[in-house]
């Protein structure tokens, strides 16, 4: 049970991700009806954005600088606005020139988009992955630990519950290390368990790890967990009770009527793109930098087709069936590397895309629409 919790919880931080980047898709095609397979280069986009900005702006490198909440705050902030700007970019030359000419026209040159950027990041940005500057330190505090003393090391090292330490600025390894290998010993020392202890509480980093019973819950996992449900938030508060979402809606039922009643729906439309494509510039700092920890530029491209089937699982047109499809896409990858094997982790996103097209199209939370003769 314990096992399946953590794999659980680990399959909601990638959901999260997948979340992040399926929105945009959703977005997009409920008021448009286009597939953006670009939108993944939108999320390797601002995974770079993320880069240069803490590198640059913060000088936090591979080694050295000071990680943080402010300067994971920064990155994502100005990754959601430069990639933002590049979807009104490509909104405005590659897409609105387009409307009206058909599906199949507008999906190829999604798809040509999305080739094109992919070929620019490697030959401006080189072929070879890149390590994401450290923003939040894996934090581990678990405060049964804490809590237990030195004469109960034993059954800590039995459940599992190590207590490892991370100084900020990353000088203190050696002795997180040896707290590690005695934690997995048969004892540990009154005085270090007392120094570590010390350590922890005077870390001004957050202690945002939840540790019971061999259930682990990182800060990385929380922020990634946070992030989705106040982005997710915010989306609905704006589709719901402000005037742009309002418009939103009004085009996405019927984009001709919506304009002859004074809607301005190119910017409608544009604001849309800049919408999904902040969300996923946030995405792609968050994974780079929590998540998978290196950065290239093709990075886009799997989790971009991943998002895209949790977005038809969870009923595409629909924000919150998008979230529901990543969490659940999420969960059963990591499922099927637990419980079966690793090599098909992969391959079951495009399984469950091919059941959602058989059995139910609409998706999860979608409705089914007649085709308009």
């Amino acid at each position: 049970m314990t096992d399946f919790l953590n794999f659980l919880i680990n399959g909601l931080s990638l959901g999260a991700v997948y979340a992040l980047i399926a929105v945009g898709y959703t977005m997009v095609y409920g008021i448009i009806k286009l597939i953006n397979f670009a939108h993944g280069e939108f999320y390797m986009f601002g995974a770079f954005a993320g880069y240069a900005v803490l590198t640059i702006g913060f000088g936090i490198g591979e080694v050295g600088g000071e990680p943080g909440l402010w300067a994971l705050l920064g990155a994502m902030l100005a990754a959601g606005l430069s990639t933002g700007l590049l979807a009104l970019v490509v909104e405005r030359l590659c897409y609105r020139p387009l409307r009206g000419s058909g599906r199949i026209v507008a999906l190829l040159a999604a798809v040509g988009v999305s080739l094109f950027l992919q070929s620019m990041g490697q030959k401006t940005l080189g072929a070879d992955p890149r390590k994401f500057p450290p923003t939040v330190a894996e934090e581990h505090f678990p405060r049964t630990v804490l809590d237990l003393g030195a004469q109960k090391a034993g059954a800590i090292a039995q459940e599992d519950l190590v207590l490892t330490y991370y100084r900020r600025d990353g000088r203190g390894r050696d002795q997180q290390f040896r707290a590690f290998l005695a934690g997995r010993g048969e004892t540990v020392e009154a005085e270090r368990l007392q120094r570590i202890r010390e350590l922890a509480e005077a870390s001004s980093a957050p202690a945002l790890l939840c540790a019971y019973g061999g259930v682990r819950v990182s800060n990385r996992q929380i922020i990634l967990i946070v992030t989705l449900a106040a982005v997710a938030t915010a989306l609905y508060s704006l589709v719901q009770f402000t005037r742009f979402g309002r418009a939103m809606r009004a085009v996405s039922v019927d984009c001709d009527a919506a304009q002859l009643m004074g809607v301005d729906t190119d910017r409608v439309i544009a604001g849309t793109f800049f919408i999904g494509a902040f969300v996923a510039g946030i995405g792609g700092v968050l994974a780079g930098g929590m998540y998978y920890e290196r950065i290239d530029p093709l990075m886009g491209l799997l989790p971009g087709l991943k998002a895209f089937v949790a977005a038809v699982l969870g009923g595409i047109g629909s924000i919150p069936g998008a979230i529901l499809g990543a969490l659940l896409l999420g969960v059963s990858e990591k499922m099927v590397e637990a419980y079966l094997t690793s090599g098909l982790r992969d391959g079951m996103a495009f399984a469950i895309l091919i059941a959602v097209l058989l059995v139910r199209p609409q998706g999860l939370l979608g409705t089914f629409e007649g085709e308009k003769v």
